[in-house]
């Protein structure tokens, strides 16, 4: 339904035969900001001034200020009304502002009249202890003045404050969908950086709302959820080592580069940009060590380098022989830091099928909950089992052995999913969804077949499935994203998460009903998997 500002009175009305049943709703949509007059002096009470959340920052912080109010004002911002005021700078955004899904999956865009009064600062916060609040004041062209306070209260810690936590996992018996590592995020709320493991330290230097601000080394920071942080006992020093060496193991599957280390500190896993490889971040390390032992050098890891940056970070560079990347998994082992570096899989010569040999986790999308439902009632988790089921024989056919992640609908938490295919040693993981749209996207003109991959080694696969459905099926292309979410998220295998029609979409929910289009869709799938092996096999 189509929705513009103001009240909507909705009645729906279902009809069987004889029989009628209604309903009712009412519908605010709100308006769009406006442009408040020059004159009088006003503040926008509708748009939340910042700070709007409690702070715990250090003298010579700095600190967001932000106020809707009249156009054309001067407005300053201070400390409890101190004498030291900061005089804020106008600026102007449109009126309308699409939220992230509505951008991307809907291709809204902002629009509507630029709406002006929105006033932006910084204040640094001061050395004295104590709490403290943003008051504004608005002065409009014709003298009249407003005053507000920001919400958010701000706690300024003494110097030299300092305290240290580390990274607690919440109780998975309790919650199945518990996460098994930790998040770093770019901001409170914000982008997702790395995914500490269970108990790695970090240097905790303020705090916003339910986010605790902790340091990358001495010139960067980050942001992690109060929940996963508990605290250390007083006096434990901030976390610092050095690396003492690195060694390098070959294994059958798998190559180790261990670093050795003078304690645990945060760290993150990347992939190379421009070769396959890998690149670890170690904050608040020295790279002091010298000695790299690459034993009897036949493994993947081809070399590693160190080297070391401004602001206590310490980079090791690690060169593969191989020509494509399968997973890694980084672990501590006391104060060792592990990382256990996939090789390929033992390809099998054409004309046997690339697939031949490989293990691939298919995993069927959701359960308990049910997953998007139809307009005749279909349950998403019942036809990605569906597909599931049919996908693991298209891709046994190949070679392949497949494993599935549920068999019923049985509860399975997100993650017990990704374990399983950790622990059975998968190559490749497929997650077998069907779509929904959010409310803001029309789906008379989104729908179709979408794949989502996040992390770079799976986006060759995420490609090679996508044009298996562009060439293979006569759905609408929804597109191929790069996407955070909890299934493919892994780095122990390449892993992607499919989306093959609407099932809120009337004639793709038929579709999809059906079991001869659900063999259809698993073996467009396949197809894709064995073209994307195939590939791979010729590289190696």
């Amino acid at each position: 339904m189509p929705f513009a500002p103001g009240e909507f009175h909705l009645h729906v009305l279902a009809r069987l035969g004889h029989v009628t049943a209604s309903l009712d709703r009412i519908v605010n949509v709100a308006a769009p900001l406006q442009t408040l007059p020059a004159s009088p002096a006003r503040v926008d009470t509708a748009v939340p001034s910042k700070p709007d959340t409690n702070f715990t920052l250090n003298p010579g912080d700095m600190i967001d200020a932000f106020i809707k109010a009249s156009t054309g004002a001067r407005v300053t911002a201070s400390f409890d009304g101190g004498i030291t005021r900061v005089q804020l700078v106008e600026t102007r955004a449109p009126g309308a502002s699409p939220s992230e899904k509505e951008r991307i999956l809907g291709d809204a865009s902002a629009g509507a009249d630029l709406v002006g009064g929105l006033y932006e600062g910084e204040l640094r916060i001061p050395a004295t202890p104590g709490t403290l609040s943003v008051e504004y004041m608005v002065t409009a062209p014709d003298g009249s003045v407003a005053k507000a306070t920001a919400r958010g209260i701000i706690t300024v810690e003494p110097p030299g404050w300092l305290k240290v936590g580390h990274i607690v996992l919440a109780d998975r018996s309790k919650d199945i969908d518990a996460r098994p590592y930790g998040i770093v995020e770019s901001e409170p709320d914000g982008g997702w950086l790395f995914y500490p493991p269970e108990r790695t330290p970090f240097e905790i230097t303020g705090s916003a709302g339910d986010y605790y601000r902790v340091a990358l080394g001495a010139n960067q920071q980050g942001w992690i959820d109060k929940k996963s942080i508990e605290f250390d006992a007083p006096g434990t020093p901030r976390p610092r080592a050095s690396v003492q060496g690195v060694v390098v193991e070959d294994g059958e599957r798998a190559g180790t580069v261990i670093v050795h280390l003078s304690g645990r500190v945060p760290y993150w896993v990347s992939e190379s940009v421009d070769t396959p490889g890998l690149r670890i971040r170690l904050f608040g390390a020295a790279a002091g060590g010298d000695f790299v032992r690459y034993g009897a050098d036949r493994g993947n890891v081809a070399e590693v380098r160190w080297d070391q940056l401004g602001g206590g970070v310490a980079i090791l560079e690690i060169k593969l022989r191989q020509h494509t990347m399968w997973g890694y998994h980084a672990q501590w082992d006391g104060n060792d830091l592990k990382l256990v570096v996939k090789k390929p899989p033992r390809f099998k010569p054409a004309p046997a099928s690339a697939l031949d040999g490989l293990i691939v986790a298919i995993d069927p999308g959701h359960s308990p909950d049910s997953g998007s439902i139809g307009p005749l009632g279909t349950q998403e988790r019942d036809v990605n089992l569906a597909i599931a089921e049919r996908l693991a024989t298209h891709l046994e056919s190949l070679g392949a052995r497949a494993v599935l992640t549920r068999t019923a609908n049985v509860p399975v938490g997100l993650y017990d999913r990704t374990d399983l295919a950790a622990h059975v040693g998968a190559d490749i993981l497929i997650s077998v969804h069907n779509n929904a749209l959010p409310d803001g996207v029309d789906p008379f003109t989104h729908h179709g077949f979408s794949v989502y991959y996040y992390q770079p080694q799976s986006l060759a696969l995420a490609r090679a499935i996508h044009d298996a459905y562009r060439r293979d099926t006569q759905l609408p292309d929804y597109g191929l994203y790069y996407d955070n979410l909890a299934l493919t998220r892994p780095t122990e295998e390449l892993a992607v998460l499919t989306e093959s029609a609407f099932i809120m979409w009337p004639p793709e929910e038929m579709d999809l009903r059906d079991p001869a289009f659900q063999d259809k869709l698993a073996a467009t799938i396949a197809d894709g998997v064995n073209r994307f092996a195939s590939a791979m096999r010729a590289l190696e």
